[in-house]
């Protein structure tokens, strides 16, 4: 708990700091598209970075000197599970997002820009592999130690979820303060008081969180867990990019593919695909992992 809030308030300080010292790089041409962006995206990457500052002084605190001491290996036989993870989740994703067409919540903007699919590409794989390494690895690992697994799971998937409650639109770009990080947080705590953006703003993040810690302890990698996050959010973002939004469907479908109950019904879709496509970590594999 004294990590969580260290990194909730360490995050909202750095936010303005990040802000500012990025909007110098949006005059490259290869950075153009993130002048779109609006300030939660950069609360949440704050956050991120507050959260990996902190592990590093957790970890010597605890006495962890090796990557196996978290319980996770790089096994590189294992690789073929991010490709894969990576294509069943966005299979399940776009399936979703289909139903939501078919059913005249969506449809395909007159001119879809097609061209952004390789920036989205590369930002769910950069957010996956930074995200899995802080969450699954190194936090998970470290709770792993000292706690039951399925306990772990379920703190490391409700900080998961604290940190990922913001939608784009939350806040702009205008006027913003070094103060403005703890203003959206503040904001951000207050929707958890309406049912529907507890359900799409922490719910829907806390089974995704459940669903990737089980994928770790199976395999006893990082690789399925990547893959599978990736392949949420590059589904998840194309489908923002490609579509518009027409009208909700109180209480299965909001204006995003993660909101309503219908989003959690689709994400243990996924757990059982997960659970029932891809094998789990040999004895030797888990001694490993277990720094046997």
């Amino acid at each position: 708990m004294v990590f969580l809030l260290g990194t909730l308030v360490l995050g909202a300080a750095l936010a303005p700091v990040l802000f500012w010292c990025s909007q110098p790089l949006l005059e490259l041409p290869a950075l153009s598209f993130l002048k779109e962006t609006d300030f939660s995206r950069f609360f949440e990457r704050a956050v991120l970075l507050a959260a990996v500052l902190l592990a590093f002084p957790v970890m010597q605190w605890i006495g962890v000197r090796q990557f196996h001491d978290l319980k996770i290996t790089w096994a590189w036989n294992r690789a073929w599970l991010l490709p894969a993870g990576f294509l069943v989740a966005g299979i399940v994703i776009a399936f979703w997002g289909w139903l939501a067409m078919k059913a005249g919540l969506a449809e395909f903007k007159v001119r879809p820009p097609w061209n952004l699919l390789p920036n989205l590409l590369l930002t769910a794989m950069s957010v996956a592999v930074i995200e899995e390494l802080l969450f699954r690895g190194i936090l998970f690992g470290l709770l792993r130690q000292t706690t039951p697994t399925w306990l772990a799971a379920t703190l490391v998937s409700a900080t998961f979820s604290i940190i990922h409650p913001l939608r784009p639109g939350v806040a702009g770009t205008d006027n913003i303060t070094w103060h403005s990080g703890f203003d959206l947080l503040y904001q951000t705590v207050s929707h958890f008081n309406d049912p529907v953006d507890l359900i799409s703003g922490f719910l829907t993040i806390f089974v995704l969180g459940l669903v990737l810690a089980h994928a770790t302890v199976k395999t006893g990698a990082l690789w399925l867990p990547i893959g599978l996050h990736a392949g949420v959010v590059f589904t998840k973002m194309s489908f923002n990019k490609l579509t518009r939004h027409l009208r909700d469907l109180p209480p299965w479908f909001g204006q995003d593919l993660t909101a309503g109950y219908g989003s959690i019904a689709i994400l243990l879709l996924l757990w059982l695909l997960v659970w029932l496509l891809f094998p789990g970590a040999s004895r030797s594999q888990r001694a490993l992992s277990n720094g046997g």
